[in-house]
């Protein structure tokens, strides 16, 4: 549903996050159609990074998204890859200051 308006805030961005579920299949399987979107709607030159995300819940058994799927999904589309944690913080703070760098230069 929000495939619509998501072109109007792609046309001018300078860098875009897109995120997935490490534990679920799911999550993982629609990064593939945002991307296209993305490639669609952003401009040359803006910064992509994907962004696997609850590597708190991920240690162990409930994990469906291996590291090396997401690594080899971010090179296909020339994204920077970082997993993370948004409810724990772990590595929220590197892929923000790389974006950072990256849009500014």
């Amino acid at each position: 549903r929000f495939r619509s308006i998501s072109r109007q805030y792609l046309r001018k961005a300078d860098g875009v996050l897109v995120m997935y579920d490490t534990t679920a299949r799911g999550s993982f399987s629609a990064v593939r159609a945002w991307m296209s979107s993305l490639q669609e709607g952003i401009e040359d030159g803006a910064v992509v990074f994907l962004l696997g995300n609850k590597m708190d819940a991920a240690q162990g058994e409930t994990r469906s998204v291996p590291t090396v799927e997401g690594e080899r999904l971010a090179k296909e589309y020339q994204a920077e890859f970082y997993e993370c944690s948004a409810l724990t913080g772990y590595n929220i703070l590197e892929p923000m200051l790389h974006m950072a760098r990256s849009v500014s230069s």
